[in-house]
């Protein structure tokens, strides 16, 4: 599974840096973000939440397994990373993630203002497709 997975099932997702997000926990009322999400230089997926929620009910909360976590092949070759996109799963969050910047687009040009909310969502978008973009040029 990929991080993306994971990010799209989760609300009010806020890039805070290469690789690291906050989001709303699942796993409790949060009106606030306190789960953080990071993508660690061996494909793991790593989930903290500050309010002291366990891994397990949040990844319960959102569907999936503790193994989702972790990258599907752990044989890399030496200095090399892992995708951060599985195959299967580029094409389909491409479209996605298009679909929402021009949700964005859209909206701006019919001169209507983007709440924080969606313009966070929509700079996610960009921020995923860029990605995409780097993954495949490699």
């Amino acid at each position: 599974m990929s991080i993306d997975t994971l990010l799209s099932k989760l609300d009010k997702v806020k890039p805070i840096g290469n690789g690291k997000w906050l989001a709303l926990c699942p796993a409790h009322p949060d009106k606030s973000p306190s789960l953080a999400i990071k993508q660690a230089d061996n494909g793991k997926i790593l989930i903290h939440c500050f309010a002291g929620c366990q891994v397990t009910d949040i990844v319960a909360a959102v569907g999936m397994e503790l193994s989702d976590l972790m990258p599907e092949n752990l044989t890399y070759q030496k200095g090399s990373r892992p995708p951060k996109f599985n195959k299967y799963e580029l094409f389909d969050r491409l479209v996605f993630e298009s679909v929402i910047l021009s949700m964005g687009i859209r909206q701006l040009l019919a001169k209507e203002d983007l709440s924080t909310e969606d313009l966070s969502r929509v700079l996610l978008a960009e921020n995923t497709i860029n990605g995409i973009v780097r993954e495949v040029r490699q």
